[in-house]
């Protein structure tokens, strides 16, 4: 199925204009969350503070590479494409950019790669999040936050399993005459221009090896953070708390980290589903996959939102910087926190 997307949807202006409109409005999104988290933060959420910070800062350089130093036009449904971004005024070799966004930015549209690779790092440290959480709420506080050597073991090899999980993807490369040869076969409506635009690269020709790369990186992540997000809600609500305020943050916490995490992830399955079904069908329509595109680099700045509204210290600060809410609102929210104290509450974190 080849559909010519000749419409202003299908051009580069469009694209890079659309990514880079985004960056102007994220950069300064991402800066703003990261000073809430590192300075907003209350002393009872201390324990949270690095893991916090660690999953901001991993979205916002994944959103910095996609829509401002990469900016790949991806051609489906060959795993091929383009840069348009930043990375041509670098002069940088378009393979030692695949390279570099799959290995440190776990592919989110990893320069030319098939987009659905953002699950690798972004999953790791969404799973490293919940397992700590989960260490923490049923271990207690007494190590001060400091991992054990067979968690730090644990953490490391998924991280590195992150960076190296799409290497028999990349050691399939093919020679790039053929790559071109294979791609005008398979889209052949594909305008000639395109593959002779600067930087055009092809990463595969067999779409299957990086599914199959995709599902044991799922394979791996998934079952993990869904358990260690059961063992949680399960003892927050089986486990009775010394406190109820203590019990009541915990619970409240919890439940604002999934729906900052989750409601991302749900908007991001629309844009995934469609870059899964025209590799399915071989269709291309490059108008769509532009679209599709430009929403995946929209989960970045929709997940730091979600951050500053679900948790109530940072939308109570958020609100009282912008003087959108009653002076007395930050009292109030600084009430629950001597609440907490006032509880006897061990001087320990309660989170």
């Amino acid at each position: 199925m080849c559909s010519e997307g000749i419409s202003f949807l299908a051009t580069d202006e469009f694209y890079a204009g659309t990514l880079h409109i985004l960056t102007a409005i994220e950069v300064p999104v991402h800066l703003f969350g990261a000073y809430i988290i590192v300075a907003k933060t209350p002393k009872k959420m201390r324990t949270v503070k690095s893991s916090m910070l660690l999953l901001h800062f991993v979205g916002a350089f994944v959103d910095v590479y996609l829509s401002f130093i990469a900016t790949p036009v991806l051609t489906l449904p060959v795993c091929s494409g383009y840069p348009l971004g930043f990375s041509l005024v670098l002069g940088i070799p378009t393979n030692v950019q695949v390279y570099l966004g799959i290995s440190f930015v776990g592919g989110e549209a990893a320069q030319l790669t098939d987009s659905k690779f953002s699950v690798s790092v972004i999953s790791v440290t969404i799973l490293t999040f919940f397992e700590d959480r989960y260490h923490r709420l049923t271990h207690g506080h007494g190590s001060n936050g400091k991992r054990s050597w067979k968690r730090i073991i644990y953490v490391v090899i998924h991280y590195i399993v992150s960076v190296l999980f799409i290497a028999p993807g990349y050691l399939n490369i093919p020679d790039q005459a053929v790559g071109r040869a294979v791609t005008k076969k398979t889209i052949p409506c594909i305008p000639d221009d395109v593959l002779t635009r600067p930087g055009y690269f092809v990463l595969s020709v067999v779409n299957i090896i990086p599914c199959l790369c995709l599902v044991f990186m799922f394979s791996l992540v998934m079952p993990q953070t869904i358990y260690f997000v059961g063992a949680i809600f399960y003892y927050l609500l089986h486990t009775v708390s010394k406190s109820q305020t203590t019990n009541r943050l915990q619970k409240q916490f919890f439940f604002a980290l999934c729906i900052q995490i989750f409601v991302p992830i749900v908007v991001l399955m629309f844009p995934v589903l469609y870059i899964v079904l025209a590799i399915w069908f071989d269709y291309y329509n490059q108008g769509a996959t532009n679209i599709a595109l430009a929403g995946i680099a929209f989960h970045g700045i929709l997940s730091t939102i979600t951050m500053l509204i679900v948790h109530t210290p940072y939308r109570n600060t958020t609100l009282s910087m912008f003087r959108l809410s009653p002076k007395n609102t930050g009292n109030n929210s600084q009430q629950i926190w001597k609440t907490v104290v006032g509880a006897h509450v061990t001087q320990h974190s309660v989170w």
